[in-house]
């Protein structure tokens, strides 16, 4: 199939599939028009709009729906258009518009946190207990009374982002607090406070819905979180016996089927906690998300076809990987940093260790610190232990980041 364009809705994340991108669809670069929040090394070339704040040239960090809300108005009808995008959510369905995910309310609505609340209440899938309220003055309200019944609780946006502004509470007084320290904008949107699980591990379920409604099991990792809920990495394969897995692949394809039913398809995952008393169901991520670049390098240059549910490239090594995120100091400038690894290569022909930048322009770039810039990688022995890999993985985050 050709287009006439391909809209790129993205971050940096992701520069490194469009080689293969161009390749498969055989889409010239002048053709593209890529959107993003910061800079990445393989733009140079390309029709590319940049968001900044103008005043300071700092990064301005945006969720997917902000980059979604800001150039979905780039896509129209009169050009024969592939989108690519974190999310469909926010994004208009558009006839004569192709995209690799549903758009349109299915999308919005499938990614919104009370949405996947009920949706796994309706299924009899376990997930903590939830409450919504509709602003903080709300939130304070409910807090006092469900501190009543529950030692601690966490509070979080219901919007995409489900792990944006998200904090751990265990008193009134912490609501207070969290809610002093938010932005007026977010204090007035709909939060979502839930029970708190007690729980060790975390884990990510993958999985493709192709659009004649067929689920794909793709694998699980086990992430590596900060302070309990903010994703830093992964630990692939994950430290997970048999039935764990099992369970949460008998999760997934059921969360698949019923998603299919309705109307969405396109690359997902469930976030997953273990609590004492089992697994529960934590939120879905009806998007491209950082898996997708962990399942992205396992397929190599099949992943568009693997994504549109063709085919799927089962992976089995005898190492273990751990892949993190590489963050900006603050106020730090990068200039002209390159790939310092074979990523390129890894993703080409399977796996292989890395380490690796995605930024690089020929202009110094002043970021605000939580920028995401790039990704360090590094094999294990398979019988690593656990407390052993998390230890390097920090080792690694701290090292990249000095």
């Amino acid at each position: 199939m050709e287009f006439d364009q391909v809209v790129w809705l993205l971050d940096q994340r992701f520069d490194f599939l469009l080689p293969w991108f161009e390749k498969e669809y055989n889409i010239p670069r002048k053709d593209i028009l890529f959107v993003g929040s910061y800079h990445g090394n393989t733009r140079k070339n390309l029709k590319t709009i940049t968001v900044k704040n103008s005043s300071d040239g700092h990064v301005s960090y945006l969720e997917p729906e902000d980059i979604n809300k800001l150039y979905a108005d780039k896509i129209t009808a009169d050009k024969k258009t592939l989108v690519v995008a974190f999310s469909g959510a926010y994004l208009p369905s558009v006839k004569n518009v192709t995209s690799f995910i549903a758009t349109g309310n299915i999308a919005t609505d499938i990614n919104n946190k009370w949405w996947q609340y009920e949706f796994f209440c309706q299924i009899g899938i376990k997930t903590p207990k939830t409450w919504r309220t509709e602003n903080h003055s709300q939130l304070l309200e409910m807090a006092q009374m469900l501190f009543e019944q529950h030692e601690s609780l966490l509070i979080k946006k219901a919007e995409l982002a489900g792990g944006y502004k998200m904090k751990t509470v265990s008193s009134v007084e912490d609501v207070r607090d969290y809610c002093e320290m938010q932005k007026e904008n977010f204090l007035n949107c709909e939060l979502l406070i839930s029970k708190y699980i007690p729980h060790k591990q975390s884990f990510s379920g993958m999985g493709i819905i192709s659009r004649d409604g067929k689920t794909i099991w793709c694998g699980a990792t086990e992430q590596v979180l900060y302070n309990g809920f903010a994703y830093e990495g992964l630990i692939w394969p994950p430290y997970i016996d048999d039935k764990g897995l099992r369970d949460i692949k008998d999760i997934m394809l059921k969360v698949g089927k019923r998603l299919s039913e309705c109307g969405y398809y396109g690359y997902f995952n469930v976030d997953f906690i273990q609590g004492t008393d089992g697994m529960y169901a934590v939120e879905i991520n009806a998007r491209f998300c950082f898996s997708t670049i962990f399942y992205a390098c396992c397929c190599g240059k099949k992943f568009w076809k693997t994504v549109q549910g063709e085919e799927v490239i089962e992976v089995q090594i005898d190492k273990r990987l751990i892949l993190g995120k590489i963050k900006a100091q603050e106020g730090k400038r990068y200039s002209k940093l390159t790939d310092k690894s074979n990523i390129l290569e890894w993703f080409n022909s399977g796996i292989g260790g890395f380490r690796s930048y995605f930024v690089g322009t020929d202009e110094p770039e002043c970021y605000d610190y939580g920028s995401f810039i790039g990704l360090f990688g590094e094999f294990l022995p398979k019988n690593t232990n656990r407390e052993d890999a998390l230890r390097l993985f920090w080792d690694g985050c701290l090292q990249q980041y000095r």
